[in-house]
């Protein structure tokens, strides 16, 4: 037993030993089998472009055509959407009316509906819009829309505020025709 104790404490400090004692610098290429130290053995995050020939990486073959920016002629166009332009157009709609078909209690109430629209410059189409409302327990949104021929927003507003009108704002987002063409 002694005998057994006295070669593993050999075995385990010898190569205690080297590991402890080795000079700095003295494993390298030589001294390593093929493929012995891989990327999946490498911790991540350790290596530094110190560490890697630069010379020696090549492109990524779906990202070749990326270099040459095959796409440009799609700058080209959108060089043409130089400005957008926003159109704020205010509305109102009037206070709504007691519903004479329901006499409650309580009693039903029919909203008023009115609209706006807010058109786009000359020489500008319409590429998107929305509507805001100043009271959202009151007042909802029944419909927001471009008009036909592109040159406008329009939104329709109700309003179940037997008391009050209320406002709304309507916005159109209008580009240059030659970009939106």
């Amino acid at each position: 037993m002694v005998v057994a104790f006295i070669a593993l404490f050999v075995a385990i400090g010898g190569s205690s030993y080297a590991v402890t004692r080795l000079p700095r610098n003295s494993v390298g290429p030589t001294q390593l089998k093929r493929n012995a130290v891989t990327g999946a053995k490498v911790k991540n995050r350790s290596l530094t472009a110190a560490d890697i020939k630069v010379a020696s990486l090549t492109g990524v073959a779906s990202a070749a055509s990326a270099t040459n920016a095959t796409n440009a002629a799609h700058a080209t166009a959108a060089a043409g959407l130089d400005r957008v332009v926003y159109v704020n157009q205010p509305g109102s709609v009037g206070p709504g009316a007691p519903d004479p078909a329901d006499p409650g209690p309580p009693q039903g109430i029919i909203a008023t509906v009115g609209g706006a629209s807010a058109t786009c410059p000359p020489g500008t189409f319409v590429v998107g819009g929305g509507v805001g409302v100043d009271d959202n327990t009151n007042t909802a949104v029944v419909d927001s829309f471009p008009e036909p021929g592109g040159h406008a927003w329009t939104a329709r507003i109700d309003n179940s505020d037997l008391s009050a009108a209320h406002g709304f704002a309507v916005v159109a987002v209008c580009v240059a025709a030659a970009a939106a063409g």
